[in-house]
């Protein structure tokens, strides 16, 4: 209550129940996460390049100690707050949908017939390169190994939407 900076009858006044106050903590908690710098990727790279380094960047992000607690303590409380995970996965994977669609849509990224063009690219990527680490990482596994994994993973998702033909017509 003290870092809140309000007692428990202000809290209570804003927030119905715990599971109010909980929910309110952990949709906080993360959009705070996904404020970091992932836009760092450079338009001036074919599109091919962009979504390597923007993988690079989610995964980076998504493989971090405290995400992955965060998401784990999000999972648990899923059976009893079903619509709190359900934000938390909106909120997460918007964020990871729209670097992905700037990685791809490059110099157009402001342009939203861009963004909604390069959308179904950017969803196919994020669940070949992004969910099956995030998965295994929320599971349990080695932080360390996932993240020696994400290069790997990434190259092959690039090289499946290559193949697929789902990057064509973007430079």
């Amino acid at each position: 209550m003290a870092e809140a900076g309000a007692g428990k009858a202000s809290l209570y006044a804003r927030y119905a129940n715990k599971q109010e106050l909980f929910a309110a903590v952990v949709e906080r908690s993360v959009a705070s996460l996904l404020t970091e710098n992932l836009e760092a990727v450079p338009t001036d790279r074919g599109v091919a390049e962009r979504l390597r380094i923007a993988g690079k960047l989610i995964l980076e992000h998504a493989l971090q100690e405290q995400v992955v607690a965060l998401m784990r303590v999000v999972i648990s409380a899923g059976y009893h707050l079903p619509q709190l995970a359900g934000s938390a996965n909106a909120i997460g994977r918007a964020r990871g949908l729209e670097i992905a669609a700037a990685a791809i849509a490059g110099e157009q990224a402001a342009l939203p017939e861009a963004m909604a063009r390069a959308l179904p690219a950017a969803a196919k990527f994020i669940d070949l390169a992004f969910v099956p680490l995030q998965m295994r990482a929320v599971l349990g596994d080695d932080l360390n190994s996932l993240r020696a994994a994400a290069p790997k993973a990434v190259e092959e998702a690039v090289q499946l939407l290559l193949a697929g033909g789902l990057l064509d017509g973007w430079q």
